[in-house]
């Protein structure tokens, strides 16, 4: 054979044996993706079996907390008429009528509730109501004053759940106090709550100034509904991670270390039903707003986040061993391929199970040593130089920080992951423009 083809030869050999382990590489790592698909699941029935645990602790002590109130319900008889005018019958029916003005002034204590290795969120809570009621305006639902019932006016407060009133509710209304009573069934208002006869209500009881103080337990979250005319609720808590939720968010609120404070005004134009109304021409159940207590991107979901971009860390880490392959001509095997492989995969069951127990960052550090320290040893093995097995371990390292970085992030993750995977394919041009791929 002539020199010529012999170096043909040996340049299709070498073409043809970098074009095969691209290749390897390629199916070792989508192959890598099933035991990831695995840990994605794993992690999963990991936060299911933690909302398990959270429904136990919420329901035993109670479900998150609904407040609408106080409506003041005045029947009426409605009589209806023949073609002559003449009466044929009378029916009871409900007139509803919503505060002129309501003020809630409350705080909220959380507390944390552990059950086995699983936290979850109550609270305990002393919500102050206060405001007034103006003269129902009967003619404009023309309902005459003679038809009022006005001995059977009932006030109702809707509560979600009645389990998480602590104490005794009374109520101040015109200076005179009255002892609410259990039971309220209005699907208008809600399903549970408390309410009151105002037996010795009537016409000249009004404008009525009413009070009245809720001793509250509940979980993960409190709201109300905008039923005054002008409606102002201020919060206070020591928990400092709030999620504000609902139709209305507050106009003014405080964020530090110490809690939050928040201030909500809504007006009666800012929601679809109005002070006064009959039968079940409206519900006041679609407006409510409050607060939520969250536990900011607690470690399942930051592990699952995490755990998304196991593919690109392991790209990330072949891409730099299949370079050294071809800048130092010292093969790596595809098994060693999948080793290293495998070790990035360990890295995430580590932060699952380790997030457990002392938390995410913590975890994060932990497993991300011992992962770093386990493929630079290994490496070391099978690699010429410290130099070499240190450069796979830094690039390693610099693949698990930007993961962190990208975690830490929310409104700008994308924008900076983007810029991020671009860097690093520009770097990765630069560093290979000079290699000569054909050998010749």
């Amino acid at each position: 054979m002539e020199p010529k083809e012999f170096i043909r030869d040996a340049q299709k050999s070498i073409n043809w044996q970098i074009t095969l382990k691209v290749i390897i590489i390629g199916f070792i790592a989508m192959v890598l993706l099933i035991p990831k698909f695995m840990i994605l699941e794993l992690i999963g029935e990991r936060q299911k079996t933690a909302d398990s645990s959270n429904q136990e602790v919420m329901q035993t002590w109670s479900l998150a907390q609904t407040v609408r109130g106080p409506v003041l319900m005045i029947p009426y008889l409605e009589r209806s008429y023949d073609s002559n005018g003449k009466e044929l019958g009378e029916k009871i029916q409900s007139c509803y009528v919503l505060p002129k003005t309501l003020k809630i002034d409350g705080e909220v204590f959380p507390e944390k509730r552990k059950r086995s290795i699983y936290e979850t969120v109550v609270y305990e809570s002393g919500i102050n109501f206060s405001g007034n009621f103006g003269q129902p305006d009967f003619e404009s639902l023309k309902i005459s004053p003679e038809d009022v019932l006005w001995e059977k006016a009932i006030l109702m407060v809707a509560i979600s759940d009645l389990r998480g009133i602590s104490d005794n509710v009374s109520l101040s209304f015109n200076g005179t106090e009255y002892a609410f009573l259990p039971g309220m069934e209005n699907p208008l208002i809600g399903n549970n709550g408390i309410s009151l006869p105002l037996n010795k209500l009537s016409k000249t009881s009004f404008p009525a100034n009413f009070q009245f103080t809720l001793q509250l337990k509940g979980s993960e979250s409190i709201s109300f509904a905008p039923l005054g005319e002008t409606t102002e609720v201020e919060l206070h808590s020591s928990w400092n991670d709030p999620g504000f939720m609902g139709s209305f968010l507050p106009a003014d609120h405080k964020i530090d270390n110490s809690g939050f404070t928040a201030k909500w005004k809504v007006l009666n134009f800012n929601r679809n039903f109005p002070q006064t109304w009959k039968n079940d021409e409206y519900r006041v159940t679609d407006a409510d707003f409050g607060v939520r207590l969250v536990k900011v991107a607690d470690h399942y979901q930051k592990s699952s986040r995490a755990a998304k971009y196991g593919i690109m860390v392991i790209l990330f880490v072949f891409l730099a061993f299949f370079l050294n392959e071809i800048i130092t001509k010292q093969k790596v095997h595809p098994f060693q391929y999948i080793l290293v492989g495998f070790a990035i995969l360990v890295f995430y069951l580590l932060l699952l199970s380790i997030s457990e127990q002392i938390g995410f960052n913590p975890a994060y550090l932990i497993s991300a040593i011992a992962v770093i320290t386990m493929v630079f040893l290994y490496s070391r093995s099978f690699l010429k130089t410290w130099t070499n097995a240190l450069i796979q371990a830094l690039i390693l390292t610099f693949s698990f920080v930007f993961i962190f970085v990208l975690l830490q992030l929310e409104t700008f993750a994308l924008l900076t992951g983007s810029i991020g995977l671009f860097a690093v394919l520009a770097l990765t041009m630069f560093f290979t423009r000079k290699i000569n791929w054909y050998g010749e």
